[in-house]
């Protein structure tokens, strides 16, 4: 069964919804339009979704700690990355434009808390954040991202500092928004209307007006 831990993506591309389960390391994939169902098993616990340009599906995995990109329109493997072993506690990955990977980790007490960018072999080539903090340069329990496509900016929900942190496309610090929210774990930005949604621990969304 899904947990407070699973993550759900859309796709406009193929019309679908995907829902992530831990547990029994699946993917679940709905189609909009039939109200198909289709389980796809992924190798590792997946936890965090996403989807790439293409229209692929790309899953943040526990055990083994990497990003599985699967093909949209059977579930098949498409490619796996194995990220650097002090990439711990994995979140949620995503995509970037000009094809680099940026991820975001940090679950265990010693565990780094960082947003990463990664490259195709998985190697970090930039990072925000370090070892748990509150105050600037710092993160504790990032846990999901959101990309704006027309800035390249990145936005971490940085979960038990209660807000979310802003970087430039290089991971640079830029601004804070949300200062205050209730343990920020979901992000969702609509390009259109330029809102960004943001889903909390206790189940309550705040919509921030950028």
């Amino acid at each position: 069964m899904p947990t407070d831990n699973s993550d759900i993506a859309s796709c406009v591309l193929y019309k679908c919804l995907y829902l992530s389960e831990r547990d029994d390391r699946c993917v679940h994939r709905y189609e909009l339009a039939s109200g198909t169902v289709s389980k796809w098993p992924v190798g590792g616990r997946p936890y965090g979704l996403s989807v790439t340009a293409s229209g692929n599906l790309l899953v943040a995995c526990h055990s083994p700690n990497q990003l599985v990109e699967l093909s949209a329109e059977g579930g098949e493997q498409v490619r796996e990355i194995a990220l650097e072993s002090d990439i711990a506690g994995l979140w949620h990955g995503l995509q970037l434009p000009g094809g680099q990977f940026v991820v975001c980790h940090g679950r265990n007490p010693d565990d780094l808390n960082r947003a990463c960018l990664v490259d195709d072999g998985g190697k970090v080539t930039r990072s925000y954040g370090g070892p748990k903090g509150s105050g600037d340069g710092h993160l504790n329990n990032p846990t999901h991202l959101a990309i704006d496509n027309d800035s390249q900016s990145v936005f971490v929900a940085d979960g038990f500092n209660q807000r979310i942190a802003v970087l430039s496309s290089t991971l640079d610090f830029v601004r804070y928004v949300g200062e205050g929210l209730s343990r920020p774990c979901r992000l969702h930005l609509d390009q259109t209307t330029r809102c960004l949604y943001v889903g909390q621990f206790a189940g309550y969304v705040t919509v921030i007006q950028l």
